[in-house]
Order: structure tokens, then C-alpha cells, then sequence
């Protein structure tokens, strides 16, 4: 890996790949939902449509972009919590043609009137599909955990900040979060990074560096939160408010996720459908952001067994609390973990997206650092993590099916 730094506070990272037979590029602006105030929630997925849509983008990046489309490239623009990014993945030749598409995209944003009114109209049919995709039920967890406020919102934003979004708005946002010094580039392929350097330093020098951001503050405040839907089965989330990403409890966080929900063998799949036949799908995952980090538990159950599906749920997590993990198991979940990790180079799209996260968040994407950070955890650690991290006070409950009335009956 290599790493440049240009006059105007880009950073980029460059992943030599000999092996590569694509290339894959990303521009990561360090710009979502968690610097958004309530009053204009939905702005960053807003300004990524007006943007970074082809329809929308200067004639100089549409005619490359355009371009490299008919030449097989894939592009793909998105908006998340922590970040807007988009990325380019290309065959080997189309480099230079790649970087110059990026760099006319960003740096030359323009937000027409007729670009507002056409955005503002699919954003709106977007919002209105957005709680019947799979997308809802991390969202309702975030929102539970936070409220509505920094990571909590959700990321379209609510209609009437969609509907009263200007210019304006968009252009102050893009001056002083779009800008080189809050960008993180990278670059992974079969090349070489004298080559990446000169082509970036060629078409991204123009771009001007600004003053420093800041992100909204996040607060803890674990609540119940319910949709109810006339589908008699119901998804339940049982969420904890755990590890930040720089934290060194995060490692011990995805441990304990992968032992209670991840494969044939993990202690929620064991109790919930294999003993108790309560449940076809139940697993648990963790998410660590700069600013915070839970680890949530899902299943999908009949309504009529939600109370017994929620008191199974936390018999095992009290026996995590209370017995020690076996060395055995330890073992099982660690090489789980790790070879989850070492899938990641195989898939040049999400490499490019934990690279460029990473990045984001002021560290280098390495598999064998992140397993031996996993490797040297004890089962003495997990058990004390355990009895930290799953309490009441830091517990949040959401679920697609019934309402929050329902479920603060559980509690």
C-alpha cells in the first residue's frame, strides 16, 4: 500500500494488486447523516443525487463517464451514515480516463434548478418505497439506539426536508464539506503508484482546500421503537449501544456477535431454532462508527411468540454473562471471524469500500492487523465484555410488525 498526501490535503491510497484484472477507484467525502442537524436530515443523500447522477453532471465528466460506461465500466454512487462516495471499476487501460471522470465529477458539481425539481421528484418516490426495503430494519435499530438526532436519522431524511431543500442549501453544503482535505481517494489495481500520483496530481491540483469540519454530536438514548404492519409475523431487533470503531473493544464486539448469531453452531441459531423451533432465521451482527458502535440481534418470528422469542433471547445472553466462553468455541468463532476477513480480498467492491472507510476513519485496511488484534482476545475479556455491554440501561428494542406500545410489554 502507498500513500500520498497532495498540496491540497488529498489523501490517496494505492493498493497494488499484480493480480487485478480490473481496476477499481473511489472518492470518499467524509459527509453523511452524522452531520446533519434534524432541520435538514437527508441533505447528504440529496446532494449525492443532484451530484452524482449522470443525468445531473457537467458535460465534461457525462462525456467520459459516458464514455467509460460503453466500455463495460460499473459506476455506483451511495450515502451512508458516515460517508457519500462514489466508485469506478474499469479494465486496466482506462486509468487516466477513470481518474480525470472522477475528478470532473467532484470538483465541478453544479446544482441547476431543472436538477433540483428532477431529484427532489425520484427522492420523493424513493422515500415513499423506503419502509418496504431491507434497509428499514437497520435504520429502526440506529434510530432506537439514538434517536433522532446524528446517526439516528434516517438516511433519505423525512418528506418535508425533502420538499423544502434549495440551492442554496445544496451549494453552502457542497463549499464546505465537499472540498480535498475532507476526501479520502483510493486506487486498487495491477499499477503502479508513480503512475496514480502524476494522474491525480494532474486533474485534482485545481481543487481548493477549506476549513475544517465537524460532526453533530451523538448522544445515548436507548428507547423502544415499533412499526406495525399487517403481516402476522414480525422482524425484532434487540440492540446494545457497544464499541466505537477506535475502540479496542470493538474486536471483543464482533466476537461476541459471531457466537451468539453467525452459522449452524452460534448459540441463538442452537437455542431459537434448532431446540426451541421458534424462529427460521436468527442471526446477530456489529457496527462500530467513529462516533459509536452497537451490536444488534435479529430473528423473525409469529407475533403470538414474540414474548418467549425475547426471553430466549436474553437466557443466552445471561449465560454469556455468567460462564465462561469454552476454548473450544473461542477457537471456532475467532477462525469464523478471520475467515470472514480474508473473503474481503476476493471482492474487488467491498476491498474498495473498507479500504476507503477505513481511510476515512484514520487507519489502514490490513487483514493480518486485524487478526491479531482478534487472536490475542481471551475468553476472561469476552466475559467481562458481556457483562458490560448487555444491559438495560444501554438496551434498545425495534421491530417491523407491531407497534412500541407492544412492545414495552416485553420489558
Amino acid at each position: 500500500m502507498t500513500k500520498a498526501v497532495f498540496e491540497n490535503c488529498l489523501q490517496v491510497t494505492i493498493r497494488k494488486i499484480p493480480h487485478a484484472r480490473t481496476m477499481n477507484i473511489g472518492v470518499f467525502i467524509n459527509h453523511g447523516v452524522k452531520n446533519e442537524e434534524n432541520q435538514v436530515n437527508g441533505i447528504s443523500h440529496f446532494i449525492e443525487h443532484v451530484s452524482f447522477n449522470y443525468t445531473n453532471m457537467n458535460s465534461h465528466a457525462r462525456q467520459l463517464l459516458g464514455g467509460l460506461m460503453d466500455r463495460g465500466a460499473l459506476y455506483e454512487a451511495f450515502t451512508g451514515k458516515e460517508m457519500t462516495r462514489c466508485t469506478l471499476s474499469a479494465q486496466r487501460e482506462y486509468l487516466p480516463m477513470m481518474i480525470e471522470c472522477l475528478a470532473s465529477i467532484v470538483m465541478n458539481s453544479s446544482v441547476s434548478p431543472e436538477s433540483l425539481e428532477h431529484e427532489r421528484n425520484i427522492i420523493l418516490h424513493e422515500a415513499e418505497s423506503y419502509f418496504s426495503s431491507g434497509r428499514i430494519k437497520e435504520e429502526l435499530v440506529e434510530q432506537a439506539l439514538w434517536g433522532n438526532r446524528s446517526l439516528g436519522q434516517f438516511v433519505i431524511g423525512n418528506r418535508n426536508n425533502i420538499l423544502g431543500f434549495n440551492r442554496e442549501q445544496i451549494e453552502e453544503r457542497l463549499h464546505h464539506y465537499y472540498i480535498p482535505n475532507n476526501t479520502q481517494m483510493i486506487v486498487q489495481g495491477n499499477v503502479e503508484p508513480e503512475e496514480v500520483i502524476d494522474q491525480v496530481g494532474r486533474h485534482f491540483r485545481d481543487w481548493k482546500y477549506q476549513g475544517k469540519q465537524k460532526d453533530v454530536v451523538i448522544e445515548i438514548e436507548p428507547s423502544i421503537l415499533g412499526l406495525p404492519t399487517a403481516n402476522p409475523r414480525v422482524d425484532l431487533n434487540i440492540s446494545f449501544v457497544g464499541a466505537p470503531f477506535h475502540s479496542q473493544e470493538r474486536q471483543l464486539m464482533n466476537l461476541l456477535s459471531v457466537i451468539l448469531g453467525s452459522g449452524l453452531k452460534s448459540r441463538l441459531h442452537v437455542e431459537l431454532r434448532e431446540k426451541r423451533e421458534l424462529a427460521y432465521l436468527v442471526f446477530s451482527y456489529a457496527q462500530s462508527y467513529a462516533l459509536s458502535g452497537y451490536l444488534s440481534i435479529q430473528v423473525n418470528c409469529r407475533r403470538d411468540q414474540i414474548k418467549e422469542v425475547y426471553e430466549a433471547i436474553l437466557s443466552v445472553l445471561e449465560e454469556l454473562k455468567t460462564g465462561a466462553v469454552g476454548e473450544e468455541e473461542l477457537q471456532r468463532v475467532k477462525a469464523a471471524r478471520i475467515t470472514n476477513l480474508m473473503q474481503v480480498p476476493g471482492n474487488d467492491a467491498k476491498l474498495l469500500q473498507i479500504t476507503g472507510r477505513y481511510a476515512l476513519l484514520n487507519r489502514d485496511f490490513f487483514i493480518d492487523l486485524e487478526r491479531v488484534e482478534i487472536e490475542r482476545l481471551t475468553a476472561e475479556e469476552l466475559q467481562s465484555f458481556a457483562c458490560e455491554l448487555f444491559t438495560q440501561d444501554r438496551m434498545a428494542l425495534s421491530a417491523l410488525g407491531v407497534g412500541s406500545e407492544e412492545l414495552a410489554i416485553l420489558l
